[in-house]
């Protein structure tokens, strides 16, 4: 009788186990293109510079409560409006900053920060616009220059580039190296 009890003992740990490892690999899918849902790479990419010393601790509001920020991507530069929330002030505590983003799905280009982002709540956009800057689980900052139909969740949206038109031409079909700014 007792070894019979140990042994459901241990089946049930074991079910319990590959429920919480199914649970992980489901919150791991990162944004999709519109007939996939691929996992996102987590391997480590550092930073090509790490923020400078010379960065505010927090940014000013403008008008209407945003953030105005500066994309830089080759000689091109993007000007962009951030919600300020408590998100965003996290976010621009560490520029200017410049990271090596990562292409994912013709859709997008990433970076998995080096610590979460606070976040209230997340949500599910259902479509998501070209220029949307948004994280994803907490801690992957996300530029997106491409629309599409989303079926997603885990965002939590930082604001927009202002005029997204030339943003996908300059981001390239690969990995591109982005700088991230206060403007002036």
């Amino acid at each position: 009788m007792r070894k019979i009890l140990c042994l459901l003992f241990c089946l049930c740990i074991m079910f319990a186990l590959a429920a919480c490892n199914s649970t992980r690999n489901e919150q791991n899918t990162g944004s999709a293109s519109l007939n996939e849902s691929p996992q996102r790479t987590t391997l480590p990419v550092p930073a090509v510079s790490e923020p400078t010393s010379t960065a505010r601790s927090s940014a000013s509001p403008g008008e209407n409560g945003v953030i105005s920020i500066n994309i830089s991507v080759g000689s091109s530069t993007f000007t962009a409006t951030l919600n300020d929330n408590e998100t965003t002030q996290a976010l621009v505590a560490q520029f200017p900053m410049t990271l090596q983003m990562n292409e994912l799905n013709g859709l997008e280009k990433y970076n998995d920060l080096s610590e979460d982002l606070p976040a209230a709540s997340t949500e599910r956009p259902a479509t998501i616009h070209a220029g949307d800057i948004m994280c994803w689980s907490g801690n992957t900052l996300v530029l997106f220059y491409q629309t599409f139909s989303n079926s997603n969740g885990g965002y939590v949206s930082l604001g927009s580039v202002d005029d997204p038109s030339n943003l996908a031409t300059a981001l390239g079909s690969g990995n591109s190296e982005v700088t991230w700014s206060l403007a002036d």
